[in-house]
């Protein structure tokens, strides 16, 4: 039997055993490189990969691989960068067979620098440099679904995510996929904040006789052949800017070109931009990234050291793991504050050094005052809601969920009396702020979407 073949239905045969979690974070980039007098190597793109896959996983390929191949193998992994690898990986089987992204090698250099400056794509946002988990597999599969064929299938294909968490990364990852397999297509990626610029910039400089007109704006958006669009929530409220990316939308959803859209919260989230935009956000498909859990943080920071080949101990990433629970952006700076700190006064990176290098922020995270007007306007601003609606009466739905989770917040953050919680939100009783703080406690158990929202508005206290 041929060496790729046994490979991918041995994968076919894990991915039904092992956990979606541990099979994409193991074996999504593990493929077989040859097969001599029945030794086989397979290849691992770095040491984490290839220390958890022998000490957990072993016997299980081991068994697999003998009952599939009708023998007795011997089995070895090696370690190899896939990016600099020009040899074509096996398939990972039936499920995976539209996600050629952690499959199949890449070359850095393929695509032209202007290319990359002319669709103003960031080359090291890629599907190989993306770690994917069970935080993130709905949106990675569908990401590179719609890299693979644009304009074809999840059109469009709108992602949520809270700060830090790689909607940017995997937005990017698209356009660069579609650059280095379709270069002959024209790929536009910008943000909210930039197409609403862009647009202003536009108009003052057709009124004044300048060069870059309305029609040189829509002629760049709406002749794209692949439109991302990252952190559409800027233009919530600015009715011209959504005028204008309405009938680009409907432009290019009529020709059937690739639009994907990123925002910090689900569509029917938004109060400020218009329905008849946000129905057509929801018509594709919508998927979010969720906050990665332990497993998933030490996982990215081991990727990250052997990278960068630093002398770091799984014990001191483990650590870094479990005191930074909040997104990628902040554990990657908590590593790099560790390295700093260890560098700075000398010796071995230890767990004693980074809980120093870390314990001012720890502290400072912790006891981080925060006064009863601070949550209240952070989640009013959040809601997009008025704070005397909140303190009011009225007991509207889009109020209800923004006050519960104000009381909540007051009560967690300040330990604030049930009664002084009621008087300052209007004069309620007590008894309705415990039902309140209750209510959000077990939401915050229960749905994903108050978990994230709860989450996201304590990230911009702390910010």
């Amino acid at each position: 039997m041929d060496i790729k073949d046994l490979w991918k239905r041995v994968l076919a045969e894990l991915q039904i055993t092992i956990n979606p979690s541990s099979y994409n974070m193991f074996f999504g980039n593990t493929y077989p490189e040859k097969i001599e007098n029945n030794e086989i190597t397979l290849i691992c793109l770095n040491g984490f990969v290839k220390e958890n896959i022998e000490k957990k996983f072993f016997s299980l390929v081991q068994e697999s691989v003998n009952r599939i191949g009708k023998g007795t193998f011997k089995i070895s992994f090696t370690i190899k960068d896939r990016l600099k690898e020009q040899q074509e990986p096996a398939k990972a089987g039936p499920l995976f067979e539209n996600m050629p992204s952690q499959q199949t090698p890449r070359s850095a250099t393929s695509v032209s620098k202007e290319s990359y400056t002319k669709s103003n794509l960031t080359p090291k946002f890629t599907f190989e440099t993306y770690i994917m988990g069970k935080n993130n597999q709905l949106a990675f599969a569908i990401a590179s679904a719609v890299a693979q064929n644009p304009g074809k299938v999840y059109n469009p294909f709108f992602l949520y995510a809270g700060v830090g968490l790689g909607k940017t990364h995997l937005i990017h990852a698209i356009g660069n996929r579609i650059l280095e397999e379709k270069p002959g297509l024209k790929v536009i990626y910008t943000t909210g904040e930039s197409f609403t610029n862009e647009l202003i910039e536009s108009i003052k400089s057709g009124r004044g006789g300048g060069r870059y007109t309305s029609n040189d704006f829509r002629d760049k958006f709406r002749k794209a052949d692949v439109l991302l669009i990252d952190d559409i929530q800027f233009i919530a409220g600015k009715e011209t800017t959504q005028e204008e990316f309405f009938h680009t939308f409907n432009a290019l959803y009529m020709t059937q070109k690739q639009i994907v859209i990123t925002s910090d919260r689900p569509p029917k989230d938004f109060k400020k931009i218009e329905e008849r935009i946000t129905s057509r956000f929801e018509s594709g498909i919508t998927a979010d990234i969720q906050a990665p859990d332990e497993e998933m943080r030490s996982a990215i920071l081991r990727k990250k050291r052997d990278e960068n080949q630093d002398a770091v101990s799984n014990n001191v990433l483990d650590f870094i793991a479990e005191k930074i629970d909040t997104n990628v952006r902040e554990l990657e700076g908590a590593y790099l504050q560790v390295l700093t700190y260890a560098k700075a006064f000398g010796g071995d990176v230890s767990v004693e050094t980074a809980a120093k290098a870390l314990g001012q922020k720890i502290k400072s995270e912790t006891n981080k005052a925060i006064n009863l007007n601070q949550i209240l306007k952070t989640v009013c601003n959040y809601y997009s809601v008025k704070t005397a609606d909140i303190k009011g009466p009225r007991r509207n739905k889009e109020l209800v969920i923004p006050r519960q989770i104000t009381m909540y917040l007051i009560q967690e953050l300040t330990k604030t009396p049930l009664v002084s919680i009621g008087e300052f939100l209007g004069g309620r009783d007590h008894t309705t702020i415990m039902h309140g703080v209750g209510k959000i406690e077990k939401d915050i158990l229960n749905q994903d979407k108050m978990r994230e929202d709860v989450i996201n508005i304590r990230k911009e206290l702390s910010a």
